[in-house]
């Protein structure tokens, strides 16, 4: 199938979904706006589906390896506690048929097939990997885990579950960090692939999306948690969601004017950190 007719077949499935959730939807006077932790999850998927489509001809570039690697582990650990946990998870009645959920599992099964594709494409070109290729990927998820440590709710009622569902909520707003550094220092190739730009815009999308429930949640919930002592945690949830919105228009930001200027980028083995 063309990738022009796997786009349309993924938006046109997105859309009929969307509609599909819009007039079954029902949900309780406090989880109002939950079906926007649905959208976001939804868009996020669709966009890393959209980059399976998009660079299924090509040479599976396009993305910082460590980006994608990031993005994994992020969707995996939150699916380790949202699907058994109560908390973090749409209390609507999409949670009956676990629709969160099982856009996560597709998000993360999309991943995988993605750095395999992108293995195997550079396994000919990479002569190993070493501690320095992966630093940065490791440096993420030491902060990210500290960062949870401190700043960890109480949703899911169970320590460990708090502490991996703040540690991906972490990673997530950070995982597009060694893409942008990618292209602020502009390292290796000198051309720019526009294979992602479906990808970029998606991304950018659900960053937005998800932001604006926890603002929401803030403005309506603070006083509540404040009498309890765990207010950070929104202050928490502001900082990271406003880390992994700036990172994704910065990211859309500096794809858009490389593809403008050189429309025939590969990222290569030897331009990652």
């Amino acid at each position: 199938m063309p990738d022009l007719g796997k786009k349309h077949l993924l938006y046109g499935s997105f859309v009929v979904g969307c509609l599909l959730v819009y007039y079954k939807l029902e949900a309780p006077p406090n989880a109002e706006y939950d079906y926007l932790i649905t959208l976001a999850a939804g868009l996020q998927t669709l966009g890393f589906l959209a980059l399976i489509a998009d660079t299924s001809d090509g040479a599976a570039e396009g993305l910082s390896e460590k980006t994608l690697w990031a993005f994994v582990i992020t969707h995996v650990t939150r699916i380790s506690t949202t699907t058994w946990g109560e908390g973090y998870i749409p209390e609507d009645n999409t949670g009956d048929v676990y629709l969160y959920q099982a856009l996560e599992i597709i998000g993360v099964l999309a991943l995988i097939f993605q750095v395999m594709r992108l293995g195997a494409v550079r396994s000919g070109q990479e002569v190993g990997q070493s501690f320095e290729r992966h630093s940065q990927l490791i440096a993420m998820c030491a902060v990210s885990a500290i960062l949870a440590y401190f700043t960890k709710s109480t949703g899911h009622d169970d320590y460990y579950a708090d502490l991996l569902w703040m540690f991906a909520t972490w990673l997530e707003s950070m995982a597009l960090g060694p893409q942008v550094h990618l292209l602020l220092t502009g390292a290796g190739s000198t051309r720019v692939d526009e294979a992602c730009t479906h990808f970029a815009m998606l991304t950018l999308a659900s960053s937005l999306t998800i932001s604006f429930f926890w603002g929401r949640m803030t403005r309506d919930r603070y006083g509540e948690f404040q009498k309890d002592s765990e207010h950070q945690f929104f202050h928490a949830i502001g900082i990271a969601s406003f880390l992994r919105v700036a990172l994704s228009g910065t990211y859309v930001y500096l794809f858009k004017g490389r593809v403008s200027k050189r429309p025939d980028y590969e990222l290569c083995a030897h331009d990652e950190l």
